[in-house]
């Protein structure tokens, strides 16, 4: 007969005590773990993040921040991502160029290429700037100089021959050449989608956006494609560009387009339908959404993806997808304000295949309030499990904008063009897991509240600009 080891009651019951002590404790250890976290990687003091930043060939962060002063118009930043140190790579000078909006890429030759919105003060009328740089600050060059303008369309928007205030990162084709957009100029005044070499030279306009057909002062301006776009183009696998113009067309709520390469074959693929009053909701309401500020992204399965800023149901703006072969639009979600509203960033496919993105304002406190700090949320790509991941409270940023920039496969990256410790913007790490940084969050002081130090150049930038592209609508 086997032996039979027994303890003693007191024993039995102290191990039973721990394990139920140790059931009860699983639950808390897995929620904190799993609870989304926002933190602040850097506070910014006098100078306003408008755009995502990109990570450079070394890993860190490379983004702009523009600042209005009669020192500078604007600087070039690089910040470790986890928040131990910031530098100031570049600072515009009143003859270089203002506002650098539109942010960064990375090129293929390894060199940082961006835009300003305005050109050199020591010239009335300047348009804006295309312009690049090494990573480590070095060979500041002005590729070119978009051309002044002396005359206006009916909207009060620059006439030139070039274009005027690109707004938008660049983009490369697989020509090896840079494309970008403008908000205005051209002959129409309502922008143009123009190339230009890595070296500067070979600027090309491939589409001049169609005049204002509206009556003067009619609200809002309506034209045949599209005016004012404010979100970058994305390269097809089919040889086109697609894009959004954030208002225009035939309503003038935006339309979504795209171009060849070449700049043949520009079609509209949609045009946002025309907003109404609605007795259910207090915004004016449609079908589908309206003024898209954010660009598309490239689902991978075949469909371009989405946000609108306004319009939709609840009238705070949808989740949209198109097929660019079929041309059908579909909404995948209406923004209702307690989950997020007014979305002015452009959706990431994340490595799980879900759609991440941001909302500029609305969100629920832990008392359920709605709040206006705006959000962080997902959506699968057929428009099921939409979820609101994260409610902004301020402390580590407001009115997020810009695509999120993922580091690993429950880390992203983001900018607030409000909020934070010094209330001009945070460069944000947002977390699946609940893990946080210690940033640089001494507002342009000596000493950190967090674990970084603030670099000297920095502590030269002086007051906020006015001039934001993201919540741009003409």
């Amino acid at each position: 007969m086997p032996s039979t080891c027994r303890f003693p009651i007191p024993t039995l019951r102290l191990a039973g005590r721990w394990l139920a002590l140790l059931l009860v404790s699983v639950p808390v250890i897995a929620l904190a773990q799993t609870t989304p976290a926002v933190s602040t990687i850097v506070a910014f003091s006098s100078s306003q993040p408008n755009s995502a930043p990109v990570r450079g060939p070394d890993g860190a962060l490379y983004g702009t921040t523009s600042v209005a002063s009669s020192v500078t118009g604007g600087l070039i930043y690089r910040a470790e991502v986890d928040g131990s140190a910031i530098v100031t790579l570049h600072q515009l000078t009143i003859n270089e160029g203002y506002s650098p909006v539109g942010g960064l890429i990375l090129g293929s030759d390894s060199r940082l290429y961006g835009t300003t919105s305005i050109g050199a003060l020591t010239e009335a009328n300047t348009a804006g700037t295309v312009y690049r740089m090494q990573p480590d600050g070095t060979g500041f060059t002005i590729l070119h100089r978009f051309q002044t303008y002396s005359a206006a369309n009916a909207a009060g928007s620059a006439v030139n021959a070039d274009g005027a205030n690109p707004e938008t990162e660049l983009v490369e084709g697989n020509d090896g050449l840079l494309y970008g957009i403008t908000r205005a100029g051209g002959a129409n005044g309502t922008g143009v989608i123009f190339k230009i070499s890595k070296e500067g030279t070979g600027f090309t306009v491939l589409h001049t956006f169609g005049p204002i057909t509206s009556a003067v002062n009619v609200t809002p301006v309506l034209n045949a494609d599209g005016i004012g776009s404010a979100s970058p183009l994305v390269a097809g696998a089919d040889d086109y560009f697609y894009g959004t113009a954030t208002n225009g067309g035939p309503s003038g709520n935006g339309t979504v387009f795209r171009v060849r390469f070449d700049g043949t074959g520009f079609e509209v693929l949609h045009a946002f339908t025309a907003l109404v009053e609605s007795e259910s909701s207090t915004l004016p309401t449609n079908e589908d959404g309206a003024t898209p500020i954010a660009g598309l992204t490239d689902g991978q399965d075949g469909r371009l993806y989405g946000v609108t800023n306004l319009g939709g149901e609840f009238g705070n703006g949808t989740v949209y997808a198109i097929d660019p072969v079929s041309g059908v639009f579909s909404v995948l979600h209406d923004f209702d304000g307690f989950k997020g509203a007014r979305s002015t960033g452009e959706l990431l496919l994340a490595q799980d295949g879900k759609l991440y993105g941001t909302t500029a304002t609305g969100g629920t406190n832990a008392g359920g309030t709605v709040t206006t700090a705006g959000t962080i949320y997902s959506i699968a790509r057929d428009g099921t499990g939409f979820t609101s991941l994260l409610s902004l409270d301020g402390s580590d940023g407001s009115t997020p904008t810009g695509r999120l920039l993922q580091l690993n496969d429950t880390t992203f990256v983001g900018v607030a063009q409000g909020g934070g410790r010094c209330s001009q913007g945070t460069l944000f790490q947002f977390s699946l897991t609940g893990a946080e940084v210690k940033g640089i969050t001494n507002c342009g002081q000596r000493r950190n509240s967090g674990s970084g130090s603030m670099a000297p150049g920095l502590l030269l930038l002086l007051a906020t600009l006015g001039l934001v592209r993201r919540t741009r609508t003409n």
